[in-house]
C-alpha cells in the first residue's frame, strides 16, 4: 500500500524481485527460490520455580531445501515474529549462495526476554525447543543444523546438543547437529569472534578501493577513522576491537540500555569492563551518556555499524 512501511519478510522479497529481473532464469524456478519451504510453528508449556506455567511461541523456518543441510541460527528475543523469521531465513539462503557455501537457509527463533529468564527457565526453554525440532525432525546432520544468533551462544548450543543426543543416542555424528558449540564440546576456535572478524574485513576491504572513498571524502585505510558501533554482543564488540586495532576511533558506542560517547575514542575493553562491574555502559569514566540509545546511529562519524536487531536505519 502507498505510504505503508514494509515487513521484515516483504523487503527481502522486494529486494529479491529487484535482482530476479536481472537474471534469465524461468518465472517458476525464481518462484521456488523466493519463499520458504517448510514454516515450523509451535507453543509448548514451561513450568516456572514459583509453580506458574509460562506459554513459549516459537519457530523453526527451512527456507530452501536445494543444498542440504539448511543453516541458520536460533534467536531468542521478545521481537521474535514468523515474519522475522521467514526473511531471516531466507537471507540465509542468498548468503551461502553468494560465498558459495553448500547449505540452505533457515532459521529458528523463540519469543522471550532471556534477560528476564534466570539460568534454569533458559535451560529447560533450550531443551524443549530442541526436543520439539526432533519430533518434527526439523533439526539433525545433513538436515537442518541451528547455531547461535541474537540471544544465544555456546551454552544454548551445547544443551541443544545434549538434548538430540538423548533422542538419537546411537547416531555417530550426532555432535554435528549444531554449530557454535563450546570449545570441549566439539565446537571450533575462533567461532565466537567470526562473525565480528568478518564485518571488520568487509570494512576494510571497502575502504582500501581509493576511487569509492575518493567520492564520499574519505581517505582509504582504516587507521583514523571515526567509528560508531550499535550493540556490543559478538558482532558488535569484535569488529570494534578488530577496527580499534587497526586504528580505528570508536567514538560512540550504544547498548540496549543506552549509549555513550568521546570524540577523542573509547576503548571497548574498557567499556566491556565498565559494564561487567556495572551492569551498563552508562557513565563511563571520561565518556559522556546520549540522552536515548538512538542517538548514537547519528553521531558525526565515518562508519557506523549497526550490529544490534534489524530495521535500525
Amino acid at each position: 500500500m502507498p505510504g505503508s512501511r514494509q515487513t521484515f519478510y516483504e523487503t527481502v522479497l522486494t529486494y529479491f524481485d529487484k535482482a530476479a529481473v536481472h537474471t534469465k532464469q524461468p518465472a517458476g524456478l525464481l518462484e521456488q527460490i523466493k519463499y520458504c519451504n517448510s514454516v515450523y510453528e509451535f507453543k509448548f508449556p514451561i513450568k516456572d520455580e514459583d509453580g506458574s506455567i509460562q506459554i513459549i511461541h516459537a519457530f523453526r523456518v527451512e527456507h530452501s531445501h536445494h543444498k542440504l543441510p539448511v543453516k541458520g541460527g536460533i534467536r531468542y528475543s521478545e521481537m521474535v515474529n514468523e515474519d522475522e523469521v521467514k526473511a531471516l531465513a531466507a537471507l540465509m539462503t542468498f548468503k551461502c549462495a553468494i560465498v558459495d557455501v553448500p547449505f540452505g537457509g533457515a532459521k529458528g527463533g523463540v519469543k522471550i526476554e532471556p534477560r528476564q529468564c534466570t539460568v534454569d527457565q533458559l535451560e529447560r526453554i533450550t531443551r524443549r525447543y530442541t526436543a520439539e525440532l526432533c519430533k518434527k525432525n526439523f533439526i539433525g546432520p545433513g538436515l537442518d543444523v541451528p547455531a547461535p544468533d541474537y540471544g544465544t551462544g555456546p551454552r544454548e548450543m551445547a544443551w541443544i546438543l545434549d538434548t538430540y543426543m538423548a533422542f538419537y543416542p546411537s547416531q555417530i555424528d550426532a555432535s554435528a547437529c549444531v554449530t557454535g558449540k563450546p570449545i570441549e564440546q566439539g565446537g571450533i576456535r575462533g567461532r565466537i569472534e567470526a562473525t565480528g572478524r568478518g564485518v571488520y574485513y568487509g570494512i576494510r576491504q571497502a575502504l582500501s578501493y581509493a576511487e569509492d572513498m575518493q567520492k564520499i571524502g574519505l581517505s582509504t585505510g582504516v587507521e583514523g577513522k571515526r567509528v560508531v558501533v550499535q550493540g556490543l554482543g559478538n558482532v558488535g564488540y569484535y569488529a570494534a576491537k578488530f577496527l580499534q586495532e587497526a586504528g580505528a576511533i570508536l567514538v560512540a558506542l550504544a547498548e540496549y540500555d543506552g549509549a555513550i560517547y568521546n570524540p577523542d575514542g573509547l576503548d571497548v575493553d574498557q567499556v566491556q569492563n565498565h559494564r561487567r562491574e556495572t551492569g551498563t555502559i552508562l557513565n563511563f569514566p571520561g565518556a559522556k551518556n546520549f540522552d536515548k540509545n538512538t542517538d548514537a546511529l547519528e553521531y558525526d562519524c565515518d562508519i557506523l555499524i549497526p550490529a544490534a536487531l534489524e530495521g535500525q536505519i
